[in-house]
């Protein structure tokens, strides 16, 4: 339901993100991260890699922007039964499927313990973090907000960024140059930078911005390029430094765009049903493409327009199609 006018540049950076996902999952399901690298084939892929890893930080991002004001109260709790009951859905249908399709066969009590524990969905372990992260925002605000000067949460963001960008970035091989306990806060770090960007509404130059995107996501291929290895994230994960760079570099690339689509409106507004079901058609569509066409990571790479369209529009017709259900048991009772 839209509560307020809504702001389509979000609108924009939410479709991408749930693209990206999709895209991703490419890489996860070929052999891209076993495949030697080498050629200008390989350095496209991996160059698409570092662009699409960004995506659960674009959704942080946007969960900052969006909920910097919410209040420690009943009503704003009570926004989680939305996500637990897609969940519950979503987990109930992608149960079915791995029974039905897949032929696996546990016992109900085991099923249960695969919801209850995020993995009925293989890709639950989002809903689990942002269960979290949703807990945490009114008392996140609350620091937030409570920080008067600019320089003060600069600082704050600064003091987060040591603690779960700098490790993944500079700890490679085994050396620990930082600590890295609070690695897995950084969703926090996420949500503080867009709700900076949500209050000082930075304005940059387009095409500045897109040529600095570009040269980033070239560094991780080449460095991987003169490895001479198989491909790995050498610059860290999503949460590292080089990568919450690119992340913030997409979103202010499209937050503050005025460009207005029912279809792009309609993908946002359904982008987390899109998530919940879109394991379903990886695991039937990669498969089947896999099992009748693979025969490189180079030569299936042509697929890679093919299978992405048909998992994000596939995952967007039924997310579509839960929503007119719902719509009808709302008006019947």
């Amino acid at each position: 339901m839209i509560r307020e006018k809504r702001l389509a540049g979000l609108d924009i950076v939410r479709s991408l993100a749930i693209l990206f996902v999709v895209a991703h999952h490419f890489d996860l399901h070929t052999e891209f991260l076993i495949t030697p690298f080498i050629g200008v084939n390989m350095f496209i892929q991996g160059a698409f890699a570092s662009l699409f890893l960004v995506a659960v930080p674009l959704f942080l991002l946007l969960t900052g922007f969006l909920n910097t004001n919410k209040k420690l109260t009943l009503t704003y709790y009570k926004g989680i039964i939305r996500v637990l009951s897609a969940y519950l859905v979503y987990s109930i249908v992608t149960i079915l499927y791995r029974i039905i399709i897949n032929g696996e066969h546990l016992s109900v009590f085991l099923w249960l313990r695969q919801i209850f524990n995020y993995t009925a969905i293989p890709y639950g372990w989002y809903i689990e973090m942002y269960i979290g992260l949703f807990i945490l925002i009114p008392f996140l605000n609350i620091i937030y907000n409570n920080l008067q000067e600019k320089k003060n949460k600069q600082i704050l963001i600064l003091t987060f960024l040591v603690l779960t960008a700098l490790p993944p970035f500079f700890n490679q091989a085994g050396y620990k140059f930082v600590p890295d306990d609070f690695v897995a806060l950084y969703p926090v770090t996420f949500y503080f930078i867009g709700a900076y960007i949500h209050e000082y509404k930075f304005k940059f130059g387009k095409l500045k911005l897109s040529l600095i995107l570009l040269f980033l996501c070239m560094l991780d291929p080449i460095i991987n390029l003169m490895m001479g290895n198989t491909y790995r994230f050498v610059l860290g994960g999503r949460d590292s430094l080089f990568y919450t760079a690119i992340a913030v570099i997409v979103f202010l690339l499209f937050y503050d765009v005025d460009f207005k689509s029912k279809m792009i409106t309609k993908i946002s507004l359904l982008s987390l049903d899109m998530y919940l079901c879109s394991w379903i058609f990886d695991n039937l569509y990669y498969t089947y493409f896999k099992a009748h066409y693979f025969e490189s990571q180079q030569q299936f790479f042509a697929f890679f327009p093919i299978i992405v369209p048909l998992v994000f529009f596939s995952s967007f017709g039924v997310a579509w199609l839960r929503e007119k259900v719902n719509w009808g048991i709302k008006k019947i009772l």
